[in-house]
């Protein structure tokens, strides 16, 4: 992520061949550092890999719903695959290794995987708001083409809102906006307010406050609709009339069906709730830097932007955790009985 701090210190001696800040970690430190990060990586890498992979193999993950959590997989996995990895190199040895021009793709990148993470969290809470607050016309009003038009809005747009940071690559236009610091082998830029709150701090707290609101809404009517069928489901079982008995079988059938909604529900909103607090520090570093004046240093950034990269490697874990039909596909994968049987297909 782009840092809005000039007081990164000086350039040192040449590290490597390269002119940068050189490493602020003694060797055991170093190693220490790269080994929690490279299993962040293979953790983030493998957990998305499994929820692509169980959503593909299994029919009965097939669902619209689903559609949405698989592409949000697919961003997780390009943070785990292509922006920690190059972070990790210059959050280590303070010097960037992979060239100019790729520095500047690279923060593209990151914002752009990280603002497509966040409109992948309005589609799944619009696919709960229907299906809780308007379950008779779910099938009507989440169909196929609107998932697809969903995801589609969610890549385009978020590269959209990202698309200012390529600017950084000509230094006519990039001057006074977005500028590198003096070291020349860093990757490290002074980013204008303006700038960073058209990429970062606009659409991130627009949709805390929006899905915050969506998701109160959806607890509210889930509340309601559980307690209505319990009462349903007791009425039921109080009389002894046939008509009774089939009434008691049509509300527990009804009941099962909303209890596999609310616990879909539940599972992305646990998912949406920690994305939104694991980002929340760098977007409150991002306001507060600009207020001090830029005076917020490289540790307390380096720190808050991997607390927003940890959530990338979380939700595979959630789904596992709180959702047993992906726990069983997770089993079945990791032990090859998924491609050995006809249980997926």
């Amino acid at each position: 992520m782009p840092e809005t701090n000039s007081t990164l210190g000086k350039c040192a001696a040449p590290f490597l061949q390269l002119n940068c800040t050189g490493p602020g970690l003694e060797p055991t430190n170093q190693a220490f550092v790269l080994s929690i990060i490279i299993l962040l990586i293979v953790v983030t890498i493998i957990g998305n890999l499994l929820v692509a992979c169980a959503v593909l193999r299994f029919r009965q993950l097939q669902t619209r719903t689903n559609a949405v959590t698989t592409s949000l997989a697919v961003a997780d996995l390009m943070v785990g695959a292509v922006i920690i990895p190059c972070s990790m190199t210059q959050e280590v040895y303070r010097c960037w290794f992979f060239g100019q021009t790729f520095c500047r793709i690279h923060y593209f990148m990151d914002y752009w995987f990280t603002n497509a993470s966040i409109l992948h969290l309005g589609c799944i809470a619009f696919d709960r708001y229907v299906a809780i607050c308007d379950p008779l016309r779910y099938q009507q009003r989440v169909t196929n083409r609107t998932v697809v038009l969903m995801l589609l809005m969610c890549w385009l747009c978020s590269a959209l809102f990202s698309a200012p940071i390529l600017i950084s690559l000509s230094d006519v236009l990039s001057r006074g906006v977005m500028e590198r610091t003096s070291c020349p082998d860093e990757c490290v830029f002074i980013v204008n307010f303006g700038l960073m709150f058209i990429i970062g701090i606009c659409p991130y707290f627009l949709s805390l406050i929006t899905l915050s609101l969506a998701y109160a809404k959806i607890f509210s009517v889930a509340r309601v609709q559980a307690s209505q069928i319990h009462a349903a489901g007791k009425h039921g079982a109080d009389s002894s009339s046939s008509a009774s008995i089939v009434g008691d079988a049509n509300s527990k059938r009804t009941w099962l069906a909303m209890k596999r909604e609310h616990n879909a529900t539940k599972t992305l909103g646990m998912i949406i709730g920690f994305f939104l607090l694991s980002w929340l520090p760098f977007y409150i570093i991002s306001v507060v830097d600009v207020i001090i004046h830029y005076q917020i240093d490289a540790v307390m950034w380096g720190t808050v932007t991997w607390i927003g990269y940890f959530s990338s490697a979380v939700n595979p874990i959630l789904y596992a955790s709180f959702n047993r039909p992906f726990r069983n596909a997770f089993r079945d994968i990791v032990s090859c009985r998924a491609f050995t049987s006809r249980r997926g297909t």
